[in-house]
């Protein structure tokens, strides 16, 4: 997806958000290097991904920090916990499992805690989960999605947010279930409130999928032009990618990939909602399959 002029306010809203978590008395310093960054990098020829891990790269170096967002993940994962046991029930009891985990899963995605379009506290998720999961999916490919899964071996599950990851592992138990291998892709290094190896190690994600793998470096998303090898390999042996979040689908909305891909998101801003061909403030399960 390119860079559009609603993204400059939201990278900034979140450039700010991370440097008040830090503290440390640097806000000010981290928000001219960002402003920097952007007034350098801004071009709506170039991927918004590409944009937003320099200019968040930067704000980092000079908050001199490596995860600004560590004490809000691990709160996020405890918050999410006792939902993530409540919607396994549901699943559990549902006429089409796959329909349910799939919506608990999209549920998790508004954990995304300084882009102002979602929440900022993870204590905010009780007061918005009835809300969402009453909504259900406004955009709903799950039926392709289960016509995929009868012809492919696993999925490669590209992992978003802290705390909504606590959701995920309701589908990926289902997906497993339905006899699939599950390799769950991480990020390289910590950026904003994504999961990172760490973060997966913490809540025990290595026991409910085949393989945990990284993108391996500091990025928004996935850069595709430089794609881990075993992982390339493993997308390849899959067949199928689900992708959570509007990271993943900014990152990924421009390639043409050798295989299907499932987003699951919440629409949060403008321009993903547009790009996407859907309303904002919905949530959405849309395939996406190579010839299209």
């Amino acid at each position: 997806m390119r860079f559009t002029a609603d993204c400059a306010p939201c990278l900034m809203r979140r450039v700010l958000f991370q440097s008040r978590l830090e503290g440390g008395g640097r806000e000010f310093e981290s928000v001219k290097a960002a402003v920097d960054a952007l007034s350098e990098r801004m071009d709506p020829d170039t991927a918004s991904v590409v944009i937003a891990t320099e200019v968040h790269s930067r704000s980092y170096a000079a908050l001199d920090s490596r995860d600004p967002y560590r004490a809000i993940k691990e709160e996020a994962d405890e918050v999410a916990a006792p939902y993530e046991r409540m919607l396994e029930d549901a699943v559990a009891s549902s006429d089409d499992p796959l329909r349910a985990a799939v919506t608990a899963a999209v549920v998790g995605n508004i954990m995304d805690f300084g882009a102002g379009t979602a929440i900022d506290d993870p204590k905010q998720f009780m007061s918005v989960f009835e809300g969402m999961m009453a909504q259900g999916l406004g955009h709903d490919d799950t039926d392709a999605l289960r016509d995929e899964l009868s012809r492919v071996p696993g999925v490669v599950y590209m992992f978003d947010n802290c705390g909504e990851s606590q959701l995920d592992k309701v589908l990926i138990r289902q997906l497993r279930r339905m006899g699939k291998r599950v390799v769950a892709v991480v990020r390289g290094a910590p950026i904003l409130n994504d999961v990172t190896m760490d973060d997966a190690l913490r809540i025990g994600m290595d026991s409910e999928v085949d393989r945990i793998l990284s993108t391996g470096k500091f990025y928004i998303g996935i850069d595709w032009d430089d794609v881990p090898p075993e992982l390339a390999e493993e997308i390849r042996k899959c067949g199928l990618i689900i992708a959570k979040g509007m990271a993943n689908f900014e990152a990924t909305s421009d390639r043409h990939l050798d295989v299907p891909i499932v987003h699951i998101l919440r629409t949060k801003c403008r321009p993903v909602a547009d790009a996407m061909g859907v309303p904002m403030d919905i949530n959405v399960v849309k395939m996406v399959r190579p010839e299209e």
